[in-house]
């Protein structure tokens, strides 16, 4: 086996939380788009005909294609540090609506789109999967522990430490020697 071709370590910390739910949200993501897709293009078929129904479809993978967009924008920054995983959020999140915009245009002006099918295909499979997003992030259960930067008895008021004010034990170990209130006499 090469260097290079060593299996890396598995997922960790921020990165496996992430990862799991990226894989959550894909779930969520294509059942609610299948659970609101399929009726919008019936819908759009019954009311409008089958350029209702095609411009539908294309409405549902149009929205489709941006909630996907958004779920391997989180596998690709998982293992960067937690204000670079922010700000990819936010500019995929940006990328995600140009996109929107610039596919409805683009399909609007295609001749026998039905334009009005089109716009509420999109913006119901939008609103099902951003839900199921969120769902998905509801209920997944992580274990969030932060490592304590210095021991818990540090200086401690609580009498738990070795002093109240934080100086360092009198000789013989019996703690601080001094007052327990300093703007008091002894």
């Amino acid at each position: 086996m090469t260097p290079s071709a060593r299996p890396s370590p598995p997922p960790s910390g921020q990165e496996r939380t992430l990862l799991a739910l990226a894989a959550a949200m894909r779930r969520g993501v294509l059942l609610s788009t299948a659970a609101v897709g399929v009726p919008a293009v019936v819908v759009a078929a019954v009311v409008t005909g089958p350029a209702g129904a095609l411009s539908a479809l294309a409405g549902v993978l149009l929205a489709l294609a941006g909630s996907l967009f958004t779920l391997w924008l989180m596998r690709r920054t998982a293992d960067r540090e937690p204000r670079a995983v922010m700000i990819a959020s936010l500019g995929g999140f940006i990328q995600k609506m140009i996109f929107l915009l610039v596919g409805l245009f683009a399909l609007g002006t295609v001749p026998g789109v039905q334009r009005m099918a089109l716009a509420l295909a999109v913006l119901a499979v939008l609103i099902a999967t951003t839900a199921a997003e969120g769902w998905a992030g509801y209920r997944l259960r992580t274990l969030i522990v932060d490592e304590p930067t210095m021991p818990a008895t540090s200086g401690s008021t609580t009498g738990l430490s070795d002093s109240t004010t934080g100086r360092p034990a009198a000789p013989g170990g019996r703690g601080d020697t001094g007052p327990l209130a300093p703007d008091r006499g002894a």
